[in-house]
């Protein structure tokens, strides 16, 4: 091949890289941008104004004259995985961040033949877009967003018969149920682990997403959605370095102070109680609906938008006054777990949440 065939191949090399670079870092860009990270958002940005910039001496009329889509081989040639989008947004980071990676690495290494000073600046954006991704691709793990559709959160113990377990948690999910928390504080970590990721196999993560109580190690080795932590657990920051930036941590608070901490730590939501006296856990005081108010009027000032979780002795009969407080979400045990009919039972909170 001559060196002028030679070139021209360079050049549509060029310009359907360039292209696809720039298509895959907008699609990521406002993945970004719409789940609300801002800084992911601002880095997709710049790499892309980087990319122009490195690529702003290249002989543009010559890649235009060169770019033949008509005789593009590649154009027809698609596998049923990348016509697929099923799996949700995550499939789409996928496929961006992969074609954002593998095109930048063909703009580097042609462009050591085509334009050598630009190469080293595809290099130093690819470094830098693979941390990116990564970020990207961990914060849509977490999904903190799902927040929004998950208002009724159940602790669940591990008490009932495998079969059961799961029977009942396929119901209350199907109710309406958003969280589970698996908390129980008798049984054993290979019964922890066995029922935790039955669990997680039983429940479709769209609709249904499970906690472990307490036990960094179970939630670890389960792969569950996160772990909720009290005041005398294993801190929040230290669980979450344990975990993975990836993993939802919750804390239980118990006054306006621990709040305001909370929010300090970036936990990703808050149990806010005990509100009433309780069928599954012993208390010697109550902060009441009181502190539900305290903590929703701080909650509310704070820019940071903690979700937050009434706890403690809750069920329809008491429901209304906690949402007098301002809160819309509850988490509840016995009224649900413990009820002759669980699913009518999610159905009835759900429907005053509603």
């Amino acid at each position: 091949m001559s060196e002028t065939s030679q070139r021209s191949v360079a050049l549509r090399i060029l310009d359907a890289n360039r292209n696809r670079v720039l298509e895959g870092l907008r699609t990521l860009e406002d993945l970004a941008r719409f789940h609300s990270f801002p800084e992911l958002q601002a880095a997709y940005k710049g790499y892309r104004h980087t990319l122009l910039e490195a690529s702003s001496g290249w002989d543009s009329n010559g890649m235009l004259a060169a770019r033949n889509a008509d005789e593009d081989v590649g154009r027809t040639q698609k596998t049923a995985a990348e016509r697929d989008r099923s799996d949700g947004l995550d499939a789409i980071a996928a496929s961006a961040s992969g074609r954002v990676e593998q095109g930048l690495r063909v703009l580097e290494e042609t462009a050591k033949f085509a334009y050598p000073d630009s190469a080293a600046a595809f290099e130093g954006i690819r470094y830098r877009v693979y941390d990116t991704n990564a970020k990207l691709r961990l914060a849509l793990a977490r999904d903190a967003s799902f927040f929004g559709q998950a208002k009724l959160y159940v602790l669940v113990d591990c008490r009932l018969p495998l079969r059961q377990f799961l029977d009942r948690l396929r119901e209350i999910s199907a109710a309406g149920v958003g969280l589970i928390q698996i908390r129980d504080k008798q049984s054993s970590a290979e019964t922890l682990i066995a029922y935790s990721r039955s669990a997680m196999d039983a429940l479709d993560d769209r609709r249904t997403r499970v906690i472990i109580n307490d036990r960094v190690d179970i939630a670890n080795v389960t792969d569950a959605w996160g772990v909720h932590v009290g005041q005398e657990d294993i801190p929040p920051s230290d669980a979450a370095a344990l975990l993975g930036s990836h993993k939802i941590i919750g804390w239980s608070t118990h006054d306006v102070g621990q709040v305001r901490r909370a929010i300090e730590q970036c936990v990703d939501y808050i149990g806010c109680g005990p509100t009433f006296p309780s069928n599954t856990k012993s208390f010697q005081e109550f902060s009441g609906t009181r502190f539900l108010r305290e903590a929703h009027a701080v909650l509310s000032a704070n820019s940071a938008a903690v979700p937050a979780y009434a706890i403690g002795g809750i069920h329809v009969g008491n429901l209304q006054e906690v949402l007098d407080t301002g809160f819309s979400r509850v988490a509840v045990s016995s009224a649900v777990w413990g009820a002759e009919n669980p699913g009518v039972a999610t159905e009835r909170i759900r429907r005053i949440l509603d």
